[in-house]
C-alpha cells in the first residue's frame, strides 16, 4: 500500500525511515556527515539521540553502490530503522532515463530492504537523487516500482512538505491505483 501525505517525513509514525545518502563516498572516521543527504542532516538535529553517524559508522559497509539500500538499527529513536538508500552521487553523469531508473529501483531497494529488516511502515520523501529530477518526474519513476505490489501488508508514505505538489502526486498515485491522503 502506498499514500502520499502532506507534511514532513520526520514527523511521521513509522518502524523505518528512508534517507538518502552519497553511497559512493567512504568517508574517513568523523567524516560521515558528509555523506548524508538533505533529509538525513535534518534527521540529525530533529532526533540526535538517534546517534545517526555513530550507528552508520558501526553497521555499514561503504562504498554503498547506486540504488542499493542498507538497514541501520536506531535502538534509541522513534524510527526502529534508518533505510540508507543511495540515491545521491558526484561520480557519474546519468541521462534522464537513467535518473527516472535510479529513482524506481532505489524505491525498489528501499523497501525490500525495510521488509527484510521487518518493518511494515515506512516513511519516505520523494527519491529525487539531490535535486537531479523534478520532484514530480522522481515520484512518477517512484510509482513504477514492482515492489508496491508484492506485499499488501507493507504500508509506504511518501511525505510531501509541499501542499500543493502533494495534491498533484496524490492525484497520480490514485490515478495509478494507490490510495492517498
Amino acid at each position: 500500500m502506498l499514500t502520499v501525505t502532506h507534511g514532513d517525513v520526520l514527523s511521521m509514525t513509522a518502524d523505518a525511515i528512508v534517507l538518502p545518502i552519497d553511497g559512493t563516498f567512504v568517508p574517513a572516521s568523523e567524516q560521515y556527515e558528509r555523506l548524508l543527504g538533505n533529509v538525513a542532516r535534518q534527521f540529525l538535529r530533529a532526533i540526535p539521540e538517534a546517534d545517526l553517524l555513530e550507528q552508520i559508522e558501526a553497521q555499514v559497509d561503504l562504498p554503498l553502490a547506486l540504488g542499493k539500500a542498507t538497514a541501520v538499527e536506531l535502538p534509541d529513536a522513534r524510527f526502529r530503522f534508518a533505510v540508507l538508500v543511495s540515491t545521491l552521487h558526484h561520480l557519474e553523469v546519468l541521462d534522464t532515463r537513467a535518473k527516472r531508473a535510479l529513482a524506481r529501483d532505489s524505491f525498489s531497494a528501499a523497501i525490500r530492504c525495510a521488509r527484510q529488516a521487518g518493518a511494515t511502515r515506512i516513511a519516505t520523501p520523494i527519491l529525487q537523487g539531490g535535486w537531479r529530477l523534478s520532484p514530480d518526474t522522481a515520484f512518477a519513476a517512484m510509482l513504477e516500482s514492482s515492489e508496491l505490489a508484492q506485499d499488501p501488508t507493507t504500508c509506504v508514505e511518501v511525505a510531501i512538505p509541499d501542499a500543493e505538489l502533494a495534491a498533484q502526486c496524490a492525484a497520480l498515485a490514485r490515478s495509478m491505483g494507490y490510495g492517498a491522503s
